[in-house]
């Protein structure tokens, strides 16, 4: 079915009579899908024939349908250096990657000794040191390596594990052996991303998936769940498991939010933990919640700030002490990071020996370390065939070809050299036809009480060639999911049917002060940007007609709207008001996609992203989806603005919507509720203040226009079906309870969010925010609006005027209070300093 001889003029010529036809037969390295060019293996045999069977042009549409829901999942990879903020979609290429059962148990089999063996460096290098002693671990690999952490000797991790969590990459020689290329001990990433591509190639290949007898993913991470809450740290019924991430920062955040949703534990962050009398607190709204157990997704060195030296927010000041006394149980622990020492591998078969009395059943890619002069002088000898590279540092960069030799003999304790790396090659999907690619196996294990367990499955990291795929980020490689084959039938399971049982009924949803600060700010900048939204709207569509920009009566009073909101420019030295229709243009445009004007759409809907990013764990996929789609904005600025306002608009509409009938009415949902009160309440009462003299004053026709932009039109013709009168409108805008665009069906609600807020303690007396709220509620129904006419100045003076200068002064007094009394534990709010002229309360 492979063709090894492409450029015969009778194969060019023949259609092939298989998809497979068109891979080039590799003559220097393993193909996992064949045995020869004419012979699939029997394992792959069923996949190729489903894939033939579906056929080019439907393999392009599932392949269409992969990346797309992975944009909607928001799976991506974040490079530090992405300029746009973006982050890389997370490439996952629909072929999945079968293996046998028989293949797979040699696999676990080696995997579950490789890990019990490190487990017992890691507990001897941070524990007695015999190895040293001994001599079976030279000083260096110790002490000169930035991957021991000091500060960590002596400590006893909880469960005596020293090592929960393990993955390893691993490859396929030409021979057909699998070696181990890498380890990873000290924050192992991709368990989420392989979870992610099983949820996507299950549902593009549903009817083969359940035709073939696949081993789930579900019990490993059951297994994972079940053996944590067994240590005997966790003795409650309801453990306090947490999940550190370093933050939205991350390169793989979507990795953290993914596990956080999947495992039920909440995601924090570095500030959302404080140490208090040698134990670990979670700081939420209603107090300090203790912490048990961390599943550590930082990186050794950023840990912990204070006993590491570090300056970084990434961490939690004390934890090392914490675990010196054993009162958390932390995943894996502080230190573990030493098993990713590049050179480690060279000692693992001899240590095996020493520490487990048996052979290393999994062979290690071919390595020498010049810290000996037999591995010097192998290296020196050899330098042209082999790679150099660090020998302690993964992150160090190798020395340049000109300078190896030099470089080696001046330090040689701090490089190693491999042998070049020939990789098996797996068949890919790309647009029309099926080629080959070089793949890399990463595979997870877990500690259990009786040892360690594998995950049936993992990720295969493919790359066009071996450079990338070997010292290449993940932007520019592919995944596929691992099908790991069953002899037996599979049985279903699910997480949920597994877990302990519920202690309480209804209990009470309190959360980070981090998080709340989060969901307040992201219904502020959501509301933000659908006011903007609609006045941009309005002034597009009068644009768009027949009529010139100086013939339209109420354009004047909405570019007056965007002026005094530092939208728009002032008005011109020589007194026109409306700018010649190019300059119009350029300056409306600026408005839409100017991204370094923090007022204009694009940088509002950053805002709306980067706050949603913070609180990613928090809401649920059709939400993310939603947001999701807000990046289209800055794609498209070649297209109609205003088909593009009315999708943008559409879309913040479609998340109000998802937040209105699928979020329950804990505190998250009050805070993100409370701070679009709060920004429509500020944009409703602007709009009256700014625009209620120039509709009294030349532009009354810009009532109609006032109503639009304040999203009451519709309203006003259905209840009054008469012209636009004044007293009326601010009836709609200011008094009417039942309009949810009204001042005062803000400020009822913001009545009825306070009084559900966490309290301390029984107070006799209503809190300041309370008392705000109130004031503001009482003031709007006490305003009395009759035998209000409209008459040049009347903004200026009067109870109008007075009332809309108490409300201006009473929201940012609400919002400044809100932040005292429940926000006060969040070290930096972004939301406060980072935005250049953003209005603050």
């Amino acid at each position: 079915m492979i063709n090894p001889e492409l450029n015969r003029p009778e194969a060019s010529q023949a259609a092939p009579a298989s998809l497979f036809d068109t891979i080039v037969f590799p003559g220097n390295a393993h193909c996992e899908a064949f045995s020869s060019p004419t012979q699939p293996r029997e394992h792959w045999q069923p996949l190729i024939t489903a894939l033939d069977a579906t056929g080019a042009e439907m393999l392009n549409l599932r392949q269409d349908r992969v990346r797309r829901m992975r944009h909607e999942d928001g799976a991506t990879y974040n490079p530090f250096d992405d300029p746009t903020g973006k982050g890389t979609p997370w490439s996952l290429e629909m072929i999945p990657l079968p293996i046998t059962a028989g293949e797979w148990a040699g696999l676990e089999a080696g995997l579950a000794q490789r890990a019990r063996l490190l487990e017992k460096i890691l507990a001897d290098i941070y524990g007695p040191q015999r190895l040293l002693k001994e001599g079976w671990i030279p000083s260096e690999l110790i002490f000169a390596n930035s991957n021991f952490l000091r500060p960590c000797h002596g400590i006893q991790p909880a469960g005596s594990r020293f090592l929960t969590y393990y993955a390893a990459d691993l490859y396929r020689g030409a021979d057909g052996r699998f070696r181990v290329f890498r380890d990873y001990g000290g924050n192992p990433a991709g368990l989420g991303y392989a979870l992610e591509n099983r949820i996507v190639i299950s549902r593009v290949f549903p009817e083969l998936y359940h035709q073939t007898q696949i081993r789930r993913l579900a019990p490993f991470f059951h297994t994972f769940h079940h053996s944590l809450i067994q240590r005997a740290s966790l003795r409650r019924d309801d453990p306090g498991i947490v999940l550190l991430s370093p933050g939205p920062d991350s390169r793989i955040y979507f990795e953290h939010a993914l596990l956080s949703r999947y495992l039920g534990y909440p995601l924090v962050e570095g500030q959302d933990l404080t140490v208090r009398n040698g134990k670990v607190f979670l700081k939420k709204l209603a107090g300090l919640e203790p912490v048990e157990a961390i599943i550590r997704l930082t990186s050794d060195d950023s840990s912990d700030p204070f006993a590491l030296r570090r300056e970084t927010a990434t961490g939690v000041a004390g934890l090392i002490q914490v675990s010196r006394e054993q009162n958390i149980d932390i995943v894996n622990p502080i230190g573990s990071g030493f098993v990713d020492t590049p050179v480690l591998s060279v000692f693992l078969p001899e240590l095996c020996q020493r520490l487990t009395g048996e052979n290393l059943l999994l062979e290690n890619h071919p390595a020498w370390w010049c810290g000996t002069a037999d591995g010097r002088d192998y290296v020196l000898a050899n330098l042209e065939s082999l790679i150099v590279g660090p020998a302690m540092d993964r992150s160090t960069p190798p020395p340049l070809p000109t300078e190896r030799m030099a470089a080696i003999q001046a330090s040689p304790y701090t490089f190693m050299a491999r042998e070049p790396v020939r990789p098996s090659v797996v068949p890919a999907w790309d647009r029309s036809s099926i080629n080959s690619r070089n793949m890399l196996l990463r595979v997870f294990a877990c500690a259990t009480d009786e040892g360690f367990t594998v995950m049936p499955g993992g990720l295969a990291i493919t790359a066009a060639d071996v450079d990338t795929l070997i010292g290449g980020s993940p932007e520019h490689q592919q995944s596929k999911d691992i099908w790991v084959l069953s002899d037996q039938p599979v049985e279903p399971f699910s997480l949920m049917g597994g877990l302990q049982a519920v202690a309480e009924f209804r209990r009470s949803s309190d959360l980070p002060s981090r998080v709340a600060d989060h969901l307040l700010w992201l219904g502020r900048y959501l509301e933000r940007a659908e006011g903007l939204v609609r006045l941009l709207r309005s002034v597009f569509r009068r644009l768009s007609g027949e009529a010139r920009p100086g013939d339209i009566p109420e354009l004047l009073f909405l570019l007056n709207l965007l002026r005094a909101d530092r939208i728009f420019p002032p008005a011109a030295d020589d007194g026109v008001d409306i700018p010649r229709y190019r300059e119009l243009s350029a300056h409306l445009n600026a408005a839409l996609y100017d991204k370094d004007r923090p007022e204009s759409v694009v940088a509002i809907l950053k805002r709306v992203q980067d706050a949603a990013r913070n609180v990613r764990d928090r809401l649920s996929l059709d939400s993310w989806r939603v947001i999701n789609r807000l990046e289209d904005f800055a794609d498209n600025p070649a297209s109609d603005p205003l088909e593009l306002l009315d999708d943008t608009l559409f879309t913040l509409s479609a998340f109000s919507g998802l937040a209105m009938e699928s979020m329950t009415r804990g505190l998250g949902w009050r805070f993100m509720d409370m701070g679009r009160r709060v920004e429509r309440a500020m944009n409703q009462a602007g709009l009256i203040r700014i625009g209620l003299p120039q509709v009294c004053g030349e532009f009354r026709s810009a009532l109609e226009a006032l109503l639009e932009v304040a999203d009451s039109i519709m309203t006003y013709r259905a209840r009054y079906r008469s012209a636009y009168q004044l007293p009326p409108v601010l009836d709609l805008l200011i008094v009417d309870e039942s309009n949810p665009k009204s001042l005062a069906f803000q400020f009822s609600q913001l009545v009825a969010h306070v009084e559900h807020l966490p309290r301390q303690n029984d107070r006799r007396f209503a809190s300041p925010e309370e008392r705000l709220a109130l004031e503001m509620l009482t003031a709007v129904r006490l305003l009395d609006l009759t035998g209000l006419r409209c008459s040049k100045g009347v903004a200026q003076t009067g109870a109008l005027a007075d009332f809309l200068d108490l409300v201006d002064v009473r929201l940012k007094d609400f919002a400044q209070q809100i932040s005292a009394h429940y926000l006060t534990r969040v070290q930096a709010t972004p939301h406060y300093s980072t935005i250049p002229g953003d209005r603050q309360p």
